[in-house]
């Protein structure tokens, strides 16, 4: 009697040791489904692109109502097509308006759950676009839900549009530090002029430099062959920064932007001195 109430105990503690673990490992295996939308690392001005929305880790679900964000100043949306995750004939596309388009997919009170392609979607860049579009779904609340009317978590990964163009970033080569048209540079407001500089990095959007020319169009700034931009006088020390930029295949681009270097103070900018 004493052993079987030992092996007893013994497989009690074995249970209870498992429980948690077993939980766990359902925990962490419940993902969101996740939404996606791809890349493409290479369009000029003029072209047709195509992006495609996959799923993964995908639920039950019988309607799904996402909102496709895109940058209008860069993209124009053409079209969406329906892919393998669900029916055609439930699959529907709005009217795109400044930036935003609808997308909804409605199968009744029956549910689908299938990983794989959503849909592809088409935009055309516009004349005179550069640097990085950025397309992305977003959900609003209650914009995907189940058979039971039940809300369904999920995730959005956005996409861009890499549009070939010159770019100038400040102070490191990130495309969060692009420049679009002016870069201020902060002056202690008792530091002198001539131990300020900003250093300028040039690069092509979808493609790789050659080489580098740097100049500037008044003698208020200067610019070393590095892209070392300092103020050269007391006063009103701002003038317009140019990288001709040449592509290893040979093409030449041209990127100008406006530097200025100003004193800080509370409430007031105030031209370097």
């Amino acid at each position: 009697m004493k052993i079987t109430k030992k092996v007893l105990s013994v497989l009690l503690a074995l249970t209870f040791m498992l429980i948690p673990m077993s939980v766990g490992m359902t925990a962490s295996a419940a993902a969101d489904m996740t939404f996606s939308v791809s890349s493409v690392k290479k369009a000029k001005p003029g072209d047709t692109v195509s992006l495609k929305v996959t799923l993964s880790d995908s639920k039950a679900v019988c309607a799904v109502n996402p909102i496709v964000r895109f940058d209008a100043d860069k993209l124009e949306f053409l079209s969406a097509t329906n892919g393998d995750v669900f029916a055609s004939n439930a699959f529907m596309v709005g009217t795109a308006y400044e930036g935003n388009v609808k997308l909804l997919y409605y199968n009744g009170v029956t549910n689908t759950q299938k990983n794989g392609t959503v849909c592809t979607l088409k935009f055309k860049v516009l004349d005179g676009a550069a640097g990085y579009a950025e397309v992305k779904l977003e959900f609003p609340e209650k914009s995907v839900v189940n058979a039971k009317e039940q809300a369904v978590n999920c995730v959005s990964k956005a996409g861009k549009v890499s549009i070939i163009s010159p770019v100038i970033y400040a102070n490191e080569e990130k495309a969060e530090n692009a420049v679009d048209d002016k870069y201020y540079q902060k002056v202690p407001f008792f530091a002198s002029y001539r131990d300020q500089s900003v250093q300028l990095f040039s690069g092509i959007v979808g493609d790789t430099v050659k080489k580098v020319e740097w100049s500037v169009d008044t003698n208020r700034l200067t610019v070393d062959e590095n892209g070392v931009v300092r103020p050269n006088r007391w006063w009103y020390c701002r003038a317009n920064v140019t990288a001709k930029i040449t592509s290893k295949a040979g093409e030449v681009y041209e990127k100008t932007v406006m530097v200025e270097f100003f004193k800080l103070e509370i409430t007031k900018r105030l031209p370097v001195f």
